[in-house]
């Protein structure tokens, strides 16, 4: 794959000019949230049943609710919708806060999705390499993802596919990073063990026909301008941006904070210049 050729001509002592993906700088975390949302309006306007895919998390809560004020405007129709979990935790003690959960809560439930519109994992499965057939063959039976929505991990990974996983990789068990295990604690009212999870992998973000990476805080801007100035490789999930030809990062100005210079000279808009 072209990361893979970049990363041997980098070993080789090559200097490779900085890819920057597509990017919307957006002044503040609700134009960031409004953004995605019409994005999302987009997508069902060309295609009354395209199926969507939507991260648990909080970065996301806001464009929930904007989808939600849109539906009962009149707005949106989500009637035909069918939606793929993007990944989920396993082996929790207590799955009250898992993904599904969540999503059920802040997206499916206010936009009445019906259970058969829902496309989850079975965390209880006998076989997850069966389960995992099986949601890519959902997915591969629509012709692939129409919109996915990402956020972008402390450690940059995408979905759960942590540093060092395969590009190549469709839906798959993970073992969780330390980062993960650490930061995810922040999803959970109370501490909990995290070590695996199941998640969609990198290659459907190939196949997707939209993707959109929304990052929003100050505390994502290393992260952020790490992934900016790094060529693809797996060794950082969220460099794959750059090479996805539907892929599009929306930030918010504070996410955005260490990489203003970059794009400005690469011809993006950033408020305020």
């Amino acid at each position: 794959m072209p990361n893979c050729m970049e990363e041997i001509a980098e070993s080789l002592g090559a200097c490779l000019p900085i890819r920057i993906p597509a990017t919307e700088v957006c002044p503040d975390m609700e134009g960031m949230s409004r953004r995605c949302a019409e994005l999302v309006k987009e997508c069902l306007e060309e295609k009354k049943d395209a199926l969507l895919c939507f991260p648990a998390g909080s970065t996301v809560v806001r464009t929930c609710e904007i989808l939600r004020e849109m539906k009962e405007k009149g707005e949106i129709d989500f009637s035909q919708a069918e939606f793929v979990a993007l990944d989920e935790w396993l082996d929790l003690e207590d799955e009250r806060e898992n993904c599904t959960n969540f999503l059920k809560k802040h997206l499916y439930g206010p936009l009445g999705i019906q259970p058969e519109k829902m496309h989850l994992f079975d965390i209880h499965a006998a076989n997850f390499k069966e389960e995992c057939s099986r949601i890519d063959q959902i997915i591969f039976s629509h012709g692939g993802i129409d919109l996915m929505l990402l956020g972008l991990g402390m450690n940059g990974h995408l979905g759960l596919n942590e540093p060092g996983g395969s590009f190549e990789d469709y839906a798959k068990v993970v073992e969780l990073s330390e980062t993960t295990m650490n930061v995810g604690q922040k999803y959970f009212s109370y501490p909990m063990k995290l070590t695996r999870g199941i998640t969609l992998g990198v290659h459907h973000m190939f196949e997707a026909k939209k993707v959109i990476l929304q990052v929003s805080g100050k505390a994502k801007q290393d992260i952020v301008k790490k992934m900016y100035n790094t060529q693809p490789t797996e060794e950082l999930p969220g460099t794959v941006m750059k090479l996805l030809p539907g892929g599009l990062v929306v930030l918010d100005e504070d996410a955005a904070g260490g990489i203003e210079d970059l794009l400005a000279e690469s011809g993006f808009p950033v408020p305020g210049r």
